[in-house]
């Protein structure tokens, strides 16, 4: 349970693994990346693909003034947006799908921790 994808986190702190050894953790109900072009990004509602997770910011980024983003795995870079069409025509020209429902960060929790994976991984 120790892994890189076995540890789920202690205590009040939890994390999910995802594609290009990055991760989304959660702190105190906060849901946050770290990328390296910028500092913890705090999340709302997202969606995670094998490249990209995007969707809406949380109020709490104090720095940001925006609305959306768009945090590109390869690069481990994000892009914010503060207007849904800008956002929305970004996620067009990388041929993402803007009609997905945004989920929590406890969704793809359970999505990912729930079943053998808690249990078999040592």
């Amino acid at each position: 349970m120790f892994s890189y994808y076995g540890d789920h986190g202690l205590g009040d702190s939890t994390r999910i693994p995802i594609d290009h050894h990055r991760e989304i953790g959660q702190t105190d109900l906060l849901s946050y990346i770290k990328p390296n072009n910028n500092g913890t990004i705090y999340l709302d509602e997202f969606v995670i693909t094998d490249d990209h997770v995007y969707g809406k910011l949380n109020k709490y980024n104090i720095a940001l003034y925006q609305k959306y983003f768009v945090y590109d795995l390869k690069s481990d870079a994000i892009q914010t947006f503060d207007q849904q069409e800008t956002f929305n025509n970004y996620l067009i020209s990388k041929g993402l799908n803007q009609a997905v429902p945004y989920e929590s960060f406890d969704f793809y929790y359970s999505q990912y921790w729930n079943g053998w994976r808690f249990w078999l991984l040592p």
